[in-house]
């Protein structure tokens, strides 16, 4: 691998864009970190968002050559909340008739907010002026179906969708993955987060594997050896507690009611704390159910935002992380590499109790970080790790320098885009 000094020296006066429909800014580190490195290797960075992606987990960057420009989508949402509302009771029956359409009518049929954003997109800026475009996720990419030029699109692709009709994550799902298909085959750069989701990405969606790029979802930066107390101040935690803590969205699919219900059978002092950046998921039925199981127990909701720059500080003032997928599909049983809390978890000293999926599980225990297992077996798990704290945190760190630091991931990403072949784009 070249040094950062190379690296900086080719990407000079090289300007990207970074697109975000629907996508909030603050939730992945992947995207995080990828932004600043750009800018830190010399790229110029702009940021296009709409503003509800944008408000749901803000970030201000203060790194020069990062620019974010919001798209205010409030207007159109108000008089596009009925119809979205309507078109999403449909479910996947409008499929056959969108699967004749083109990907523009597609979106105005089915999802008019990525329509009106693809045509801000259009209007406010040429996008030829870019050496590389990054669309997040699958609404992105669809937000890009007027450029002519695909050679220096790369697309980010976080969460599989396959061909399964089915999919709590996704209304109109079979309508959005068939959109999705047809971009995909313009494409030359992919950017997954491991080898095995990149197998799945290409057997879904009959794509040649050499075009893809390996990015992992890991934090940045040097871990954190000192601990905080954000939590146990917050919540006037004893010092003679385990702090059990599950950081992310509260959704059936992460399985947190089950976290909670399998604690209570835990034998050791402990404080289970259930935080998340999404303050609107305490609103849900699902938090509803989640806080019945905690009656009676030490446990706490938190979600208050904390900036994804002192994350990882918060979350040290916990002993152990909890990690947990339902098997939906490969999206969820290949998380290795892919999970953001794993990234936050390692950087910040935390050993993880987490799903026993077979990559996972081989990762796990092969660097003595955890304990992989069933959920119902949570507490079990806490108990062993608890037994065995400081060297499970001293692997935990360890595993973090060797193995799950975004910037030796970067370099060789970025070194291999700039080598590949591509024309300049025109609008």
């Amino acid at each position: 691998m070249r040094p950062h000094q190379d690296v900086n020296e080719m990407t000079r006066e090289k300007k990207v864009a970074f697109i975000l429909s629907r996508y909030p800014l603050g939730v992945s580190s992947m995207i995080i970190n990828s932004i600043r490195l750009f800018a830190h290797r010399g790229f110029s960075v702009d940021i296009h968002i709409n503003k509800k992606a944008f408000d749901a987990s803000p970030l201000n960057f203060n790194e020069d050559h990062i620019q974010t420009v919001v798209f205010d989508d409030g207007i159109s949402d108000f008089f596009l909340k009925g119809y979205r509302f309507l078109v999403k009771c449909t479910g996947n029956s409008l499929y056959p008739v969108t699967q004749k359409l083109t990907v523009p009518a597609g979106l105005m049929t089915v999802f008019p907010d990525i329509y009106f954003f693809s045509r801000w997109l259009a209007k406010q800026a040429c996008l030829g002026n870019y050496d590389y475009i990054f669309p997040v996720e699958c609404n992105s990419l669809l937000s890009l179906y007027h450029i002519r030029n695909w050679d220096n699109v790369v697309y980010y692709n976080m969460e599989l969708l396959d061909w399964s009709s089915d999919n709590p994550l996704y209304r109109n799902k079979l309508t959005l993955k068939n959109l999705e298909h047809r971009l995909i085959q313009r494409l030359q750069h992919v950017v997954l987060p491991s080898h095995s989701r990149a197998e799945s990405f290409c057997r879904i969606n009959d794509f040649d594997i050499r075009k893809t790029h390996i990015l992992p979802v890991t934090a940045m930066g040097n871990p954190i050896q000192q601990r905080s107390r954000y939590f146990r101040k917050k919540f006037n935690i004893p010092d003679n507690h385990i702090v059990v803590l599950y950081s992310g969205n509260f959704q059936p699919w992460f399985q947190c009611r089950e976290m909670i219900t399998a604690m209570k059978s835990c034998r050791i002092p402990y404080t289970l704390v259930m935080h998340t950046w999404n303050s609107t998921a305490k609103s849900t039925p699902y938090f509803r159910e989640m806080t019945k199981q905690a009656k009676g127990l030490p446990v706490f909701f938190s979600d208050e935002y904390i900036p994804y720059d002192h994350l990882s500080e918060a979350l040290s003032s916990a002993d152990i992380g909890l990690a947990f997928y339902d098997s939906i599909d490969d999206n969820f049983t290949e998380i290795m590499f892919s999970s953001n809390k794993m990234g936050e978890y390692f950087k910040a000293g935390l050993p993880v109790v987490c799903s026993d999926y077979p990559s996972l599980k081989k990762f796990i225990l092969e660097n003595r970080v955890g304990v992989p297992i069933s959920v119902q077996e949570t507490a079990g798990a806490v108990e062993d790790i608890a037994d065995h704290l400081d060297e499970y945190r001293i692997n935990t760190l360890q595993c973090y320098q060797d193995k799950f630091r975004f910037e030796t991931y970067f370099d060789h990403f970025i070194h291999d885009l700039l080598q590949a072949p591509r024309r300049n784009n025109k609008c």
